[in-house]
């Protein structure tokens, strides 16, 4: 069985076993945020399905955007891609280290730990003048994938609110500390601007530079800097769940754990006139 050596892959090591029989890749690419336009892929790394955590991998009857799926219908999908048990998966995007987080972490709540990210994604991909293509592959068979769900990798806002003023548990909000501060308006109509009591500020451009995630000393100081000795839980945030999974997987490479990403995050939280916000 092969197994991803990390939650973080070089282009080369995909490059080198992407023939295996075990290995299945995901473009996890995203529309503009905000948006409600389908993804489209003009080029495509060779072998890879696509993995719409969107308009597909969803609950379809949610409000909020990208929010998670049943058990049942998570197990099917991934089933009818062809997962296997012993599947080895990596995830990529077209930006390099944005929307494929959320997939990997999706993954990971649904028992599956054999899945990694694709450093660089797609730009490096390209760079490296690896086989492409313009079309997606379909499964010749149903896998055997059985969905083990993890409810504390995914939290809503009843577990927020009883976080906030916990002081062994961190709120980090993924977005830029423009939006954080409430600066400038959400990308979304009609939310609020601001953040949640009690977070701070952790972009995920902070930690990812040019698609590429952070060396790992720089993880840890980034960590440290918004951290202290009280610190045993990590809850990440963002405007619809995706960047906040980049800070989820931050926090895994540098060996952090009990960690979980507010689904609905500020899609939820910015658009009720019920819910605390600060400014500042």
């Amino acid at each position: 069985m092969m197994k991803v050596p990390s939650s973080l892959v070089t282009t080369d090591w995909l490059h080198q076993n992407i023939n295996h029989p075990n290995l299945i890749i995901f473009d996890a690419s995203m529309a503009q945020a905000g948006s409600n336009a389908i993804y489209q892929a003009d080029i495509i790394i060779y072998g890879a399905q696509r993995f719409d955590f969107s308009k597909v991998i969803c609950d379809l009857d949610s409000s909020l955007p990208n929010t998670m799926p049943s058990v049942h219908k998570f197990q099917d999908l991934m089933q009818n891609y062809g997962v296997n048990q012993n599947s080895c998966i990596v995830v990529y995007d077209q930006k390099g280290i944005y929307s494929c987080a959320r997939a990997w972490w999706m993954l990971k709540s649904m028992g599956f730990d054999n899945v990694a990210v694709l450093d660089g994604g797609l730009p490096a991909w390209l760079d490296k003048s690896y086989s492409i293509s313009n079309t997606y592959v379909a499964s010749e068979h149903v896998g055997n994938f059985i969905a083990q769900y993890d409810s504390s990798y995914f939290i809503d806002v009843k577990d927020i609110l009883a976080q906030i003023n916990i002081s062994n548990s961190l709120i980090l909000d993924a977005r830029s500390k423009s939006r954080f501060l409430g600066e400038n308006s959400e990308p979304r109509s009609g939310m609020r601007s601001g953040h949640i009591p009690n977070a701070k500020s952790l972009p995920f451009t902070d930690i990812v530079k040019n698609g590429f995630m952070s060396e790992r000393g720089f993880l840890q100081e980034e960590f440290n800097k918004r951290t202290d000795e009280q610190t045993e839980r990590f809850i990440f945030c963002c405007g619809s769940g995706v960047t906040a999974c980049i800070l989820a997987l931050g926090a895994a490479l540098i060996g952090y754990d009990n960690l979980a990403v507010y689904d609905g995050s500020w899609s939820e939280w910015g658009a009720s006139n019920e819910l605390p916000v600060e400014i500042s």
